[in-house]
């Protein structure tokens, strides 16, 4: 069987890396990958200058041919109109990509072709459902389901909905990183929907462990403990909460590594909050050598925690970094289907999925004595072991043998 030509519409391949990222790079190694940047969930904010310069980017490079960025992958910035809504729009932004993805596709072999898509509104750009020519026919539509799209509140939630709707519809596969999200798409999807937790770079990350790795000086000269987060910064995360435990914990460092999206004043004037900005993903593991805990403080109260599996939740157990979480269904031991899950939920104290090496945490005073108890454990290599088995190339392996296995019609 011949690797097949991949087009994937995903995130901008220069963000910070996501589940999408290790899954595509791994494919990558035996698979030639079209990585097409972001296509546009929503309209461009005129009054925005990152939107502005994004779009001013893609004019420039729009028309260009897709460059390689690592072995097997070639990104492609195509020249659209972000979350076009009128036919006009949708037309000429569907004859464009249609064009450029034909161009790089001539240049990548004969074998068949996937369309992996990660955003919704990538079904507009798919082969039509009701072209029948042979060369329509040898293909696989695959979505890959990260997130509850309809939570977001600065997309149109409506038009994404339905997007998604017609994805679910018209994917021949469709694999969900949360329990969460496998139950909101099996009632659409039926059984061509898969169950497919996040995996890890295992070595890089155990690579924490080592009496060589150096912590970065902007960390290693905080005063001890650190407790340390990385992500991108945005409003769903529980400033109120980081405030509390700052203040509750002075001697303590709190490290925030990330970009920020969202106002972040309130936490700036508290001096022992230290906001690192942007680090590189090849970088991080030298700074969880530096954490003597590590936080995952997302706000329960925002709906759409229901659905997120962090994919820093393995990483930094991989490093031996003991964390104290707040109660996200998909770390929870006890998954279940969605009713046991609420069930489970308002349990007074939930288990995690790798036992005490994640605390979950309810109340701000659970939170300041989850992280008491993770900061004083000595037992980083026991924690790094929960997780070696969970390395992206059996994650990817388990996914590309669902894919090849693939016979239209089968569901």
């Amino acid at each position: 069987m011949k690797a097949p030509r991949i087009v994937a519409f995903t995130k901008d391949w220069d963000d910070v890396p996501t589940s999408t990222t290790h899954v595509l790079k791994e494919m990558g190694r035996t698979c030639r990958v079209l990585w097409i940047n972001s296509i546009g969930t929503r309209k461009v904010r005129v009054g925005s200058g990152k939107d502005v310069s994004r779009m001013l980017t893609r004019l420039k490079t729009g028309f260009r041919r897709a460059g390689k960025k690592t072995d097997g992958i070639n990104v492609l910035s195509p020249i659209l109109i972000p979350g076009a809504r009128s036919v006009f729009g949708q037309s000429l932004n569907r004859i464009l990509l249609s064009w450029l993805v034909r161009r790089e596709l001539r240049n990548m072999g004969d074998s068949p072709v996937e369309y992996w898509c990660v955003v919704p509104n990538a079904v507009d750009f798919l082969p039509r459902a009701d072209k029948q020519d042979e060369k329509h026919l040898d293909q696989k539509i695959i979505y890959y389901c990260v997130d509850d799209w309809g939570k977001f509140k600065h997309l149109d939630r409506q038009w994404i909905r339905a997007k998604e709707m017609e994805m679910m519809e018209r994917a021949d596969i469709i694999f969900a990183v949360s329990r969460y999200l496998e139950d909101k798409c099996r009632s659409v999807a039926g059984e061509k929907i898969y169950y497919m937790p996040h995996g890890v770079e295992y070595d890089k990350f155990s690579s924490a462990l080592s009496d060589d790795v150096e912590v970065p000086p902007d960390i290693s000269s905080l005063r001890k403990p650190v407790i340390g987060f990385y992500g991108n910064i945005y409003p769903w995360i529980d400033f109120d909460l980081l405030k509390f435990l700052a203040i509750s914990r002075p001697e303590w460092s709190f490290v925030i590594i990330g970009e920020i999206f969202c106002d972040v004043s309130v936490l700036r004037k508290i001096g022992n909050i230290h906001f690192l900005g942007r680090r590189e993903h090849n970088e991080l593991s030298a700074y969880c050598a530096g954490f003597n805990a590590g936080i995952i403080p997302y706000d329960m109260r925002n709906s759409r925690m229901e659905s997120v599996h962090p994919v820093k939740t393995r990483e930094l157990l991989a490093a031996g970094v003991p964390v104290a979480a707040c109660n996200l269904p998909e770390l929870r031991k006890n998954k279940g289907n969605r009713a046991d899950r609420r069930v489970y939920g308002d349990d007074e104290h939930p288990e995690s999925e790798w036992g005490d090496a994640i605390i979950l945490c309810k109340t701000r005073e659970e939170w300041l004595a989850a992280l008491d108890r993770q900061i004083a454990r000595k037992d980083r290599n026991e924690i790094s072991k929960k997780v070696v088995a969970d390395d992206w190339a059996g994650r990817v392996m388990a996914i590309r043998a669902i894919v090849d296995s693939y016979t239209e019609g089968e569901f």
